[in-house]
């Protein structure tokens, strides 16, 4: 395999990973949406915090939709780049800041869902619950 054919080898493995990777923040925050849905609905009780927890999630699993259009917007201005190797163009730039910007909603996606986790975490410890005695609570 020629060090050329190597690198794409290499690049497609790695697109294969972020893909995955991005899947599995959409799963991440659109389960725990879903769960903490599933627990106010049963226990006919909730808080503010669990409120503002399923929006974070909300938040996070709409985000890797925008990951995902900047990650495909990032791949077309790298592949564009390449084919204009010997023509001036503003194509490659635009490829780095599409990149750049992909990172970036992916840390939001990410930011949410840790938001989110401690949110709800708070909500479920200001619930009260009526068979254990809570000194917030009485």
């Amino acid at each position: 395999m020629s060090g050329d054919d190597e690198a794409k080898w290499h690049w497609a493995e790695g697109m294969k990973y972020a893909l995955e990777g991005i899947k599995l923040l959409f799963i991440l925050n659109g389960a725990a949406a879903i769960s903490i849905l599933t627990f106010i609905g049963n226990t006919k009780a909730g808080s503010a915090l669990l409120v503002s927890a399923m929006v974070c999630f909300a938040s996070g699993a709409a985000m890797t939709i925008v990951v995902m259009i900047t990650a495909y917007l990032t791949q077309l201005s790298y592949g564009n780049a390449s084919m204009n190797k010997g023509v001036s163009t503003s194509s490659w730039p635009a490829a780095v800041r599409m990149h750049y910007a992909a990172y970036v909603f992916i840390a939001v996606s990410i930011l949410c869902f840790v938001s989110g986790a401690v949110l709800a975490a708070c909500g479920f410890l200001h619930i009260p619950c009526p068979d254990v005695p809570c000194p917030h609570h009485p």
